[in-house]
This record gives structure tokens, C-alpha cells and sequence, in this order.
């Protein structure tokens, strides 16, 4: 992956650990939080996709309330305070333990660094600050700059647009194979962190190689 100039990492999933809200509260979801979990976090990506097809945009963060409201209703989980309790987590999320780590490196190899995400600046402000990172990313890039979500090519194109790096100088880092499969097929060089032991999807765009974590990413670019 010669002539890599920057490293671009999409938030949730990848930098962000998307169960954290559900798992620090188990106790009050009880043996239903991992599908709680599950369920809130498909809807979350399904609801995206629709709305970009129905050309009916709202920011992330109302998605992700429309989101959980689906997912409780469906396990029957009938509690405003935990409701609100799981939202204001999602602002807290967890970052991965390497996370931190990682970005360091990069930044002492002189790699521009950034988020690429269709989370709200709101949410993404909060996350980072939250992870401590704020000052090992050069760019916070959120979809609310063009109000459509991946994997919309506009998406892609504001990276080149925040950082004038050109798309073939960039690594995405993903975990999520269908942003990975279509920034690959958009034109990024793709790294599919792969922590929940998937498999490809039947798209475009393949990725430039496969991890589980970002742990010495540095070596593979």
C-alpha cells in the first residue's frame, strides 16, 4: 500500500464499540441485551439505506432514536428510563482498547488521520472526546456535510474535500463489509477490520486486506 497519505476510519464498529451502551446496562435489559444490541444496531444501518432511497434525510442521531424505539418494541421492552439511559450511552461509547495506540502511530509515521462516519457531529464530537483521541485525528468528517449516508459516493468524495488527499492515496478502515466493499469500489485502498467474524458480501469492491482488530495496522500500510 505504497503512497498512502492518509488513514480514514469509519466510527462505529471500527473505532467504536457499538454494544457498549447495551452491555453497561444488561442488568437492566437482562438476558435480552445482546439482541437488543443486534437488532438496534441493524435497523440503525437498514434505516440509513432506506431514507437515501426514499431521499428523506434526518441526522444520525434521530436514526438512532427510531432505531432503538423499533428494537425495544419488538423485545417488548417497555422503559423510558432505560430507553433514555441507552441514548445518552451511544454518546459515550467506548473506543476500542487499541484504538488510541494505533492512532499514535500513524500520527508518528506522519499519516494524515481522520473519521469518516454517518454518525452526527454531535455524536461523533462526544465519542471522540469521550476516547480521548481528539488531538490524534487531523479530520472529524460527518455526513451531515452533504446529508446523504454511505455508501452515497458524495460520502467519499469528502474526504478528498477536508484533507486534498486524492482517493487513491487513502486507507479506509472498516467493520463493516458493506462500507468496506463500497469504499474499495469507490476507489480508497480497503482494510476490512473484521471483528465480528464475517464474511464478504456478494459486491463490488474487494478490500486490500482483512484484519481482526487495528492492532499494528502500521505494518500492512
Amino acid at each position: 500500500m505504497n503512497n498512502t497519505k492518509a488513514c480514514i476510519f469509519d466510527a462505529y464498529g471500527t473505532l467504536f464499540d457499538v454494544n457498549a451502551a447495551c452491555r453497561e446496562l444488561s442488568l437492566d435489559v437482562g438476558d435480552k441485551w445482546q439482541d437488543l444490541a443486534n437488532l438496534w444496531r441493524l435497523r440503525q444501518v437498514e434505516y440509513t439505506w432506506l431514507r437515501n432511497s426514499m431521499n428523506e434525510y434526518v441526522d444520525f442521531w434521530e436514526i438512532t432514536g427510531n432505531a432503538l424505539d423499533y428494537a425495544m418494541e419488538v423485545l417488548n421492552l417497555k422503559n423510558k428510563k432505560l430507553r433514555d439511559e441507552l441514548l445518552e450511552l451511544y454518546l459515550k461509547l467506548e473506543a476500542y482498547p487499541e484504538v488510541k495506540e494505533v492512532l499514535e502511530k500513524l500520527r508518528d509515521k506522519k499519516y494524515k488521520t481522520g473519521i469518516l462516519s454517518n454518525g452526527s457531529m454531535q455524536m461523533l464530537d462526544s465519542a471522540v472526546k469521550n476516547a480521548n483521541i481528539e488531538n490524534l485525528l487531523d479530520a472529524v468528517i460527518s455526513v451531515e456535510e452533504c446529508k446523504i449516508y454511505k455508501p452515497s459516493s458524495e460520502v467519499y468524495d469528502l474526504v478528498e474535500k477536508k484533507t486534498n488527499i486524492q482517493k487513491d492515496k487513502v486507507a479506509f478502515f472498516s467493520s463493516n463489509a458493506w462500507d468496506m466493499h463500497a469504499a474499495a469500489n469507490y476507489g480508497f485502498k480497503t482494510i476490512w477490520v473484521n471483528r465480528f467474524e464475517g464474511i464478504l458480501e456478494k459486491l463490488p469492491g474487494k478490500p486490500s486486506a482483512i484484519v481482526k482488530s487495528l492492532n499494528n495496522i502500521d505494518e500492512i500500510l
